[in-house]
């Protein structure tokens, strides 16, 4: 059901549904989830509160759309990466640059988190793109290991359980950044964690 809600709605991005998400993802990333109203969304999209909900049931569903397109967008927007073991560090350096390129995009998704402890519909959707993610890395892990020639005494499994590690590490370097770190320390802190996790051996 959610796989269908997000699909439909990313397949048909009229001009005044995607003011509708963009005025959604301002608010949820100002006010958060439970601050943020219906009616505050349509007054930033200037539209009305009804033509809010001729396009999105719910609040959940808007936030559910806004969650998955903001992730898919930074998985689309990484360049090809980690080809060559001597551009490791740079590698490592750009991937989070694409990562941290927006910060309501991090915002979002730890309100994610949050409201996911007592909603379960995006409780739902957490987990479902939490494995999708892990897939992911777990294939960019691989990769490396292909490539580079790097980690070349794990098992699949042990790349598997790496993946998940890094995602946790992302999402702590996440709320590092939003609530003030400095953003220098935390991007360097996650290249040189990754970089010692990918040269490592067990």
């Amino acid at each position: 059901m959610i796989c269908h809600i997000v699909s439909t709605v990313l397949k048909q991005p009229t001009k005044l549904k995607l003011r509708i998400i963009h005025a959604a993802r301002r608010n949820f990333a100002k006010k958060g989830f439970s601050n943020t109203s219906m009616d505050d969304i349509a007054k930033t999209a200037k539209v009305s509160k009804g033509g809010v909900y001729h396009h999105f049931a719910s609040k959940d569903d808007l936030f559910m759309v806004i969650f998955v397109e903001n992730q898919d967008s930074v998985i689309k927007s990484q360049p090809k990466l980690f080809e060559k073991r001597k551009e490791l560090l740079g590698d490592l350096e750009k991937m989070y640059e694409i990562m941290d390129f927006q910060k309501d995009l991090m915002r979002i998704w730890l309100e994610a988190m949050s409201e996911s402890a007592h909603n379960s519909k995006i409780k739902q959707m957490v987990i479902k793109r939490r494995k999708y993610l892990e897939s992911l890395s777990t294939l960019q892990f691989k990769q490396i290991k292909d490539n580079m020639k790097l980690l070349s005494d794990y098992s699949d499994v042990e790349l598997a359980r790496l993946a998940k590690g890094s995602m946790a590490l992302v999402k702590g370097c996440a709320l590092d950044s939003v609530t003030g770190d400095d953003p220098e320390i935390v991007k360097q802190t996650w290249v040189q964690t990754m970089y010692a996790i990918l040269t490592s051996k067990k």
